[in-house]
């Protein structure tokens, strides 16, 4: 009970203490008046940041084609230790055998080819402005679709090659391919270049994206992108988004054992919201002096 006892009176001392400092943190007029005065000398330029933009786009990413294999013949053979093509869920597909050979030149199932179908997307961006029409954008997407390898058939192999009636094959497939990117993106709102109200944004960026799988293992790597997109102001600090993303990287090719440069387009729609950060008398009268030096 003692001990207690001079817990309960510590802890009241302690919260008699921190309301005494609260107190002791109130500015005083003098204080208050000072800080009105700086307020009222800042200037544009002494924002660093001078707004915020937050925007949210949904669409759809093109996919890309990760393997693309010519038709074995007379002068496109198979290199001594070349093994077969490898499944969505990491073992040799029976199909790409020499088991399945029909003739000394030719598989029954030849030509594979690796392709990401195309699927839905979705984008959040948090842009930075570090001046008017500057922003940096840090950015995350994620997309989904379906992996899918393809062989031509044996009646296309036995018979003579035309290229327009090609048929292939459905092999293996994984309904659980995810993309997931995250980076930077230098932004330029083109203001001069605007029309009907619609402002054209460009940009570039770089970062890193997860080629994610149902069971084999992720493909990582670091991408460069260019960015193109429009923008409306609906109504104060609320516009409607549209634009393009080109991604381009190095996707590791495990049955070739080198890098096919991959490009995945996403084209998508969405809204951001403006955040200003600065007064508006400031903003206000840097916009006049820009308008005079215009005159």
């Amino acid at each position: 009970m003692k001990y207690r006892a001079l817990l309960c009176l510590f802890t009241v001392l302690m919260l008699l203490g921190t309301g005494s400092m609260l107190m002791a943190q109130e500015p005083t007029p003098e204080q208050e008046e000072r800080v009105a005065e700086i307020e009222e000398n800042l200037k544009y330029e002494d924002f660093m940041v001078k707004a915020y933009r937050l925007t949210y786009l949904r669409g759809d990413f093109s996919g890309a084609t990760m393997l693309d294999l010519p038709l074995l013949g007379e002068h496109t053979i198979l290199t001594d230790g070349a093994t077969g093509i490898i499944g969505y869920d990491g073992e040799i597909l029976p199909e790409s055998l020499a088991e399945y050979q029909d003739a000394p030149l030719h598989y029954k199932y030849d030509s594979a080819q690796k392709t990401i179908e195309s699927g839905p997307a979705h984008t959040g961006r948090v842009g930075i402005y570090i001046s008017k029409d500057f922003h940096l954008d840090l950015n995350g997407t994620y997309a989904s679709g379906k992996a899918v390898t393809t062989m031509i058939g044996p009646e296309t192999i036995n018979s003579p090659y035309d290229p327009d009636t090609i048929e292939r094959r459905e092999i293996d497939s994984d309904d659980g391919f995810k993309a997931y990117k995250g980076g930077l993106s230098l932004m330029y709102d083109a203001h001069p270049a605007s029309f009907f109200g619609i402002v054209p944004q460009l940009g570039f960026g770089l970062g890193g994206i997860i080629n994610r799988f149902s069971h084999l293992e992720d493909k990582t790597a670091l991408y460069l992108e260019g960015n193109f997109g429009l923008t409306y102001e609906v109504f104060d600090n609320f516009n409607l988004n549209g634009g393009i993303d080109v991604t381009s990287f190095a996707y590791e090719v495990d049955e070739l054992g080198y890098s096919n440069m991959i490009n995945y387009t996403t084209y998508s729609l969405g809204v951001s919201w403006f955040i200003d950060v600065v007064p508006n008398n400031v903003r206000a009268a840097h916009l006049a002096e820009l308008n005079a030096a215009e005159e």
